[in-house]
Formats: structure tokens, sequence, C-alpha cells
């Protein structure tokens, strides 16, 4: 391949090179071979650039230009983290009939709709990567083979937010199944901003339906939640959330608000979080508050769940009454629960 082969424009100094040829080469497995010569050429020319030495430093810059543009394009879901098929165009950021699978029986999302705007060519990989972390949150589903992926995605998404873009993902009519396991979700919603230092998101569950569970009748029919959590530590959050992480990553998590709404029952609270994809070492505190009490107490007789109903009578005792809500200060760490200082037996 010679270099007259480009098209190339004249002007002063060093002639600009259609990096659309280059890109071409590269699409017919030639670029290694021209690109290291083209390298040689740009570092060993003399001081006063000969045309062809002109023209190689300028195709060179064009392969950087290229090998960076590239890698913002996501790459493709590992194998053995999850399969991914869904109807869209490469470069678009709405796609229909999306299915996630994960090996292994490991669980199965499916969805009519989903849509993601702010991530410019990262779209796909930033979608993909959101509907493996829904579908992992949702059956507490753990990989390693997820982890690299997802936190180069999370990197990806960083630098979204440090451009001053808004992320906003979400998907409706979603089932995810597995084992027995059955959630239904009519609509869900995350949207991200960047606020200073921070990363400030709300996400949203509407028209939660859920079978397979030891206690369906307490599960919330509907869940909203607005936090914020440091911006470099986005990527750990996505790799810790469906990853399997050798160091657990320690990701610093307020929450502003929380609401979970099952019929007259009604959870609200705030806090903050120290996540790491573990609840055994993770930890929260925070305050919280539910409305009509002996009604979720009796879900969870209904449900044969008598550890939770006797958890939720102790809690009872030892909460603060307001405005016919039963309150509390309460604390999760090493996997124990504490309210009000009184640690409940959960396990």
């Amino acid at each position: 391949m010679s270099i007259k082969a480009f098209p190339v424009r004249k002007g002063i100094g060093i002639p600009t090179v259609d990096c659309l040829a280059l890109q071409r080469i590269a699409q017919k497995d030639q670029l290694g071979h021209f690109y290291a010569r083209m390298k040689h050429l740009a570092i060993h020319s003399p001081r006063r650039f000969s045309r062809p030495h002109r023209v190689a430093t300028a195709i060179l810059g064009c392969a950087m230009t290229l090998s960076g543009a590239s890698s913002l394009h996501a790459a493709t879901v590992p194998a053995g983290c999850a399969s991914i098929h869904h109807d869209g165009a490469d470069n678009g950021a709405a796609f229909d009939h999306v299915v996630v699978t994960f090996p292994g029986n490991g669980g199965t999302l499916t969805a009519t709709h989903e849509t993601l705007s702010g991530a410019g060519e990262s779209a796909t990989g930033l979608a993909d990567a959101s509907s493996v972390l829904l579908l992992a949150a949702l059956v507490g589903h753990h990989n390693a083979a997820c982890s690299q992926w997802l936190e180069n995605e999370g990197n990806a998404a960083e630098a979204a937010l440090q451009a001053g873009h808004g992320l906003n993902v979400s998907w409706s009519n979603v089932s995810a199944r597995h084992a027995t396991l059955r959630i239904a979700l009519a609509t869900t919603s995350l949207a991200i901003s960047r606020q200073g230092s921070d990363a400030g998101a709300s996400l949203s569950m509407t028209g939660v339906t859920t079978s397979g569970v030891e206690a369906p009748s307490m599960i919330p029919q509907s869940a909203q939640a607005v936090f914020s959590l440091p911006a470099d530590e986005l990527a750990g959050l996505m790799a810790s959330t469906a990853g399997k992480l050798a160091q657990l990553p320690a990701v610093h998590v307020t929450i502003h608000s929380l609401t979970a709404k099952r019929d007259t029952v009604e959870l609200s609270g705030n806090g903050r979080a120290t996540l790491t994809g573990q609840n055994s070492s993770a930890s929260a505190s925070g305050h919280m508050e539910i409305k009509d009490l002996s009604s979720l107490i009796d879900k969870a007789r209904q449900d044969s769940q008598t550890k939770i109903a006797a958890a939720l009578i102790i809690a009872r005792l030892v909460s603060h009454k307001s405005s016919g809500s039963n309150t509390w200060d309460v604390n999760w760490e090493g996997g124990i629960l504490t309210v009000n200082g009184v640690p409940l037996p959960l396990k």
C-alpha cells in the first residue's frame, strides 16, 4: 500500500489525511504493518520534513485519532458474563425486544423497550451494561467474568458525566427469571447527572409483581430512591453489582430519600451506605419510617415468615411514634440489623 493511495489535502505544514481511508485499511487487516512503518517514518524523519515524511506524520496522527475514537465504542459483553440480544441501530439509543441471559441458568431478563440518552457513541455498550446490572440486582447474581467489562463501561459513564452529560436509562415491561423466582416491572428508570464531585441519581420502579420468593406479599409494588455517590466510584459500583472482584471496592452512597409502597404500607428513609457487592461486608445507617406497620406484620404472618414477624414486633416495641408512623434509627453492619440499639434476629 503506497502513500499515494491516501487522499491528501494540501495545506501549510503537515497535510491532513482522509482518516476514513485509513479506517478502510484497518478493516482489511493491513493497518498493523502500515502503522508501524508510518510510526518509524514519523519518529526518525529529518528536522525538515520531506513531503512523504509529512504525510507519514499526518497518517500517524490520524491513526492515533482512530485508535482513540475506537476506544469510545463499547466492547462486546464477554460471553462468560452474559449474552445480550436486542433490536436497534448500533449507534442508536433505543432498543426493542431486549433479552439478557446469564450463563449456567443464572437468570434471564426480557424487556419490550429500552432507551438511553446522554451516552453518545457509548450508548450501546452502556445500555447493555445497564441491562446486565438490572438483571443482576434483581436476582442477586455475581460473576467474575463481568467485572472488567462493567468497570470499563463504568469508566465510559464517568467520562460522559465529566463532560457534562446526564445519563438516563429506562425499560418497559421487564420480566426477570431465575429458578423459581419471577419478577415483573411495568417500568423502571435510572437518571444520573454530575453534581460537583458527586454523581446524583434517581431510581424508580413501578408495577412490581413477584412470585417464587418466601414472602411475596411483603415485596413492594413500587419504589423510588434519590441518592448520590462520588463520581469516580461509579465504575466500582457497576463492577461490584454484577461482577465478583478479588478486592471488594468501598462505594460510599448517600441516600437522600427512599420510598417503597405496597397497598397501605409505606416505607421511607434516608441515610448513608458503604456498598461492596456482598451483604456481609456492606454497611448502612440512617433513619427509617413505616406507615401501617401492623399490616406489614400481618403480611409476614400470612407468608409464614415467623422470624420476620417477630423482628417487626420487636421493632415496633422500640420504635418512636410520629404522625401515625413508626420511626427508627437503623444500622446494618456485618449482616446484623440494629434498630434503635436493639439487634434484630433476621438470620
